[in-house]
Order: C-alpha cells, then structure tokens, then sequence
C-alpha cells in the first residue's frame, strides 16, 4: 500500500513538472512572437512631424504606397491631402519627393509656386520631380474651377518664366519650364526665345 501511495505520489510529480516546462516553452514561444513583431519593419511616427500637418498623419499607408511612385497612388494621395497638404508636407525631407511627385496630380494650382520654386533649388532630383509634376498639371484638361487659385497660378508661372529665361541654369530645366508655361493658361509675359521646347 506504501509503495502504491509513493508510486503515484512520483506520478503527480512528474505531471506537475512536465505542465511546469509547457508553461516555460509556451513563455519563451510568446517571447519570441512579441520580439518578432516588435522588430517587424514599420514607418516611425517621427517620420511625420507636426509641421507637415495632421492630414500627413492622417494616413500613413498611403503615403508609404505612393513613396513607388505609381501613377495611382500618387493621384489618390493627391485627392486626400490636396494640393495645400501636399505642400506642408514638403516641408519634411522624408515626405517631399513623394510630395512633389503627387502635386501634379492635385487639383487646382496652390501647388504651382512651390514647384516653380523646387524647380530652380540646387537638387537636380527635387527639382525635375518639380518640373515633371508642373507639366503634369499643364497637360490636364481645363475647367471652370482653375480661376480658384488665379494668384497662385500667375505667381507659379512667373517663377517659371524666370527660370526658363534665366541663362545661367540648365538647360533642361528651361526647355521643361518653358514648354509647362506654353501649355498652362499664364499671364502673358516675355519667353526666351533661344530655346526649342519641343
């Protein structure tokens, strides 16, 4: 009777030891999982500062979307943060190649003074997404909501008439300005007449 009782004592052990491991395993298991998501790739929330606004914040996953610049994305990353959020988020130098890439798909011309500006900084990157964007605004259709943004439009298209004159820039950068300024309704002003922007 003693050794039935001790032999199903030692039995009890064993199962309590064996329930004692499972825990254990299950424990460094679960470790595991936490460390496997905690090191998973993910876009930092101080990738998106407050000076791009809230509407950056807004939406991450489309942002990250439209960073592959297709067309696409960057049309409805346009219709999310119009051509106002886009500009504010240019302000950061995570977002603003995205950014520019995007304004030519916004609608409006808020957007054009900041590309026109883009267009003649130091970047040559920044600067022929800039002009590349500006083009795309000047090939879309016309409609009667264009005199909106009037001021913002001669205001772009005066940056650009600089640009395309100015002799001392590339010449790339001028072909491009001055064909977007032949094909965008702008105040008449004086082009170069040194350049074929065909």
């Amino acid at each position: 009777m003693r050794l039935a009782l001790v032999a199903a004592l030692a039995c009890v052990a064993s199962v309590v030891a064996a329930c004692s491991a499972c825990g254990k395993g299950g424990g460094a298991g679960g470790t595991d999982v936490a460390a496997g998501t905690s090191s998973a790739p993910a876009i930092s929330r101080t990738s998106f500062p407050p000076e791009a606004g809230a509407a950056v914040v807004r939406d991450v996953a489309m942002w990250t979307n439209a960073r592959e610049g297709q067309t696409e994305d960057l049309a409805s990353l346009a219709t999310h943060e119009g051509a106002a959020g886009l500009v504010e988020a240019a302000a950061d130098p995570e977002l603003r190649k995205t950014a520019l890439r995007a304004m030519g798909f916004a609608r409006g011309w808020a957007q054009l003074p900041y590309l026109a500006r883009a267009a003649s900084e130091p970047d040559d990157e920044e600067a022929r997404l800039a002009l590349d964007s500006a083009l795309e605004l000047a090939a879309r259709r016309r409609t009667a909501e264009d005199v909106e943004d009037a001021t913002e439009l001669r205001d772009g298209c005066e940056k650009l008439g600089a640009l395309a004159r100015d002799a001392e820039r590339p010449r790339l950068r001028r072909v491009l300005a001055l064909r977007a300024l032949r094909m965008m309704p702008c105040p008449k002003q004086e082009l170069p007449a040194d350049l074929d922007a065909r």
